[in-house]
């Protein structure tokens, strides 16, 4: 299993299914930075009927959705251009028929633990994007290590990242010799007076980090 951080913005995605599985994973998508314009929407949503939420986004332009009884749908020409499938209707042999029909297609399949592209819980926070997945294995697993990694990242941890940023580039100026700027990074996130400058405003503590880099470092 390969994980990878793919941008889906100008991919078509197609969902099968409108009630609450299908919701979550649309939020989802939308919530981790996919980029829709008004104009271009990309995600596709099939079903007879659709939560409240999956209705609001539709009239916000941001999912297209597509009322049809999928029984009676030709799925090979549905997901034809598609990057992304997400299969999730409430019915297991209609998810079956879609899953068999698009799996002769070069599309990636989500449905459980039979498709090719497995969907994991995700931590955005404070500047990071952390995904964490069982494979299928165990979900309630996956939300509870979501929720104890995003319990770990707190004010600190999000102005170091954006300070080893900027700090990054400021070494790219002054080093030369980039093992040498990777050496200096890791030693800023292993030095706690780094870390006690962070108790600062994010300004002030950048300044009080470029000295210490100046002083010990650099």
């Amino acid at each position: 299993m390969l994980p990878l951080y793919i941008d889906v913005s100008d991919k078509r995605i197609i969902v099968f299914g409108g009630g609450g599985v299908a919701e979550r994973k649309i939020c989802q998508i939308l919530e981790t930075g996919i980029d829709i314009t008004e104009k271009n929407p990309r995600i596709d949503v099939y079903s007879l009927n659709f939560t409240p939420r999956i209705k609001e986004l539709c009239e916000k332009k941001e999912i297209q959705c597509f009322q049809c009884d999928l029984w009676n749908q030709n799925v090979e020409e549905l997901i034809k251009g598609a990057f992304l499938i997400l299969i999730c209707t409430s019915d297991e042999s209609l998810n079956n028929r879609i899953f068999n029909e698009a799996a002769c297609c070069d599309v990636l399949i989500n449905y459980r633990d039979k498709g090719n592209a497995f969907m994991s819980s995700v931590v955005k926070k404070g500047g990071f994007l952390i995904s964490i997945s069982t494979t299928g294995k165990g979900p309630a697993m996956a939300r509870y290590m979501k929720e104890k990694i995003a319990s770990l990242i707190g004010d600190q941890e999000e102005k170091m990242l954006y300070i080893q940023k900027d700090l990054r580039e400021y070494l790219q100026e002054k080093i030369e010799d980039e093992g040498r700027r990777k050496e200096i990074l890791n030693f800023v996130l292993s030095d706690s007076d780094c870390w006690s400058a962070l108790d600062e405003p994010i300004e002030v503590a950048k300044r009080r980090i470029v000295r210490i880099v100046e002083v010990r470092y650099a």
